[in-house]
């Protein structure tokens, strides 16, 4: 039956411009940039990232870097229009080692090593809590603060603690195991209770901050298109292990290869002298022990090794300073390509790097002077020495989850993230999820997957 024409049904039904009808465009997204956090990456070690005009340089010259993805030029960018939402969430800021082979190629000395250094830092003041205290250990002028709390929190457990009658039981206790305190005022008892309660609360930020991180990497990685098929997370958790303990990335960096090595001896100085802290808090429980005299001797192997460890310690900021010291930066007279070429010297490191490398170096020289003093019975200089020791190890274990020491926390968990998810195989995928098609890329074997 054919329809008439005045049947309108089936005359829209059979319009072919209903069916054609274009779909309506997106509305473009505006970016509005985010000022405060450009103004707080420019006052912690990316001051010259405004000279970045995008010429991919530090991509192309950069070993770490995925061909998928490259950094650091996306995140230049958004560090310049301060896009805190995309900067936080992104897994490549840990990629990155810092060994600014970028920094020494980049023609307009935009510094790029240390704006991803800078990124780094605010990623984990991000996370932290309480933001108060985050905001102070990222900051000069809030180290005085931390530094007077951690005196004031040392003389209130101490008088806390004596009030109470604890430290006169301690002191008086006999038996097989002896443990004499380098200053009344301060038995080990004290000193374990505070120090565990602070780590504890180290534990607690780090654990959240890096849950809270892991959440945001599987929110972007979740809604990727292309994304693989997680790997086992045995199998991932053992090669992000293996990258971080045997430092594989560093063998990549070109003009700063000899920082491996002193950074190196600052993490393997660092697990040393905490093997040796717990062997000494647990010291007085062990049922393995049929006695102890404390302080160790210097022939004790534990003393053996936890002086080796300071040393190492010691070492490796000193070596570390040094390469940032000596750092070197490209420039070009008036910012143009004018062909006269020179070169500069130029401090680099952000405040967290310069903070960390001097809080160690001060607990560990503080602590080698109270043991020389111990040993010679100069008591009333190793007292002064003591509470210097103790006020810079309080200092340090309460800006930990903030500073440079909870890289290794954040750096590990985003190891962890690219062994499972694999930003290396995201070729493997595009490839294997793409359309049959005459012109299309053959699929890589796993051997051609960069």
């Amino acid at each position: 039956m054919v329809p008439s024409v005045g049947d309108e049904t089936t005359m829209v039904k059979r319009s072919p411009h209903r069916d054609s009808a274009p779909a309506k465009k997106p509305r473009p997204k505006r970016v509005v940039p985010d000022r405060e956090v450009v103004r707080r990456l420019l006052g912690s070690g990316g001051d010259a990232m405004g000279q970045c005009m995008q010429c991919a340089t530090c991509s192309a010259v950069c070993e770490l870097t995925p061909d998928d993805a490259p950094f650091p030029r996306k995140e230049m960018l958004w560090a310049q229009w301060g896009l805190v939402d995309r900067l936080v969430s992104d897994v490549d800021i840990w990629l990155c080692h810092e060994c600014h082979d970028c920094t020494v190629r980049c023609p307009r000395g935009a510094r790029p090593g240390d704006v991803m250094a800078a990124l780094r830092q605010a990623c984990v003041s991000h996370y932290s809590f309480p933001q108060g205290l985050a905001r102070a250990a990222a900051a000069p002028a809030g180290l005085v603060w931390i530094v007077l709390a951690s005196a004031a929190l040392l003389a209130a457990a101490s008088i806390g603690w004596d009030a109470t009658g604890v430290t006169v039981a301690e002191l008086t206790g006999g038996g097989t195991r002896i443990a004499i305190p380098f200053w009344t005022r301060f038995p080990h008892g004290l000193l374990i209770a505070l120090f565990l309660t602070v780590f504890a609360f180290d534990v607690a930020v780090l654990g959240l901050g890096m849950r809270r991180y892991w959440r945001a990497l599987s929110a972007t990685a979740l809604s990727a298109p292309t994304r693989a098929t997680p790997n086992a997370w045995g199998q991932s958790l053992r090669a992000a292990l293996g990258r971080i303990v045997w430092h594989d990335d560093f063998a990549s960096c070109q003009h700063e290869a000899r920082r491996r090595f002193g950074h190196g001896l600052v993490v393997y100085g660092t697990v040393g002298l905490m093997v040796v802290d717990l062997w000494v808090v647990t010291a007085r429980q062990n049922p393995l022990l049929s006695g102890l005299v404390y302080p160790l001797g210097l022939a004790d192997p534990w003393k053996l090794l936890a002086n080796l460890a300071g040393v190492a310690l010691v070492m490796g900021c000193v070596m570390m300073g040094i390469e940032r010291l000596r750092r070197r930066e490209r420039w070009f007279p008036g910012g143009k390509w004018s062909g006269l070429e020179g070169v500069r010297r130029a401090p680099s490191g952000t405040y967290g790097d310069w903070l960390l490398l001097g809080l160690i170096s001060t607990v560990v020289l503080t602590g080698f002077v109270t043991e020389g003093l111990h040993l010679f019975r100069v008591d009333e200089l190793r007292y002064a020495a003591y509470a210097a020791h103790l006020v810079s190890v309080t200092t340090l274990f309460v800006v930990l989850p903030y500073s440079k020491l909870a890289h290794l926390a954040y750096r590990t968990l985003a190891f962890l993230f690219v062994e499972r998810y694999g930003l290396r195989r995201r070729a493997a995928v595009r490839a294997e999820t793409a359309p049959a098609a005459s012109c299309a890329q053959p699929k890589l074997s796993p051997q051609e997957v960069p």
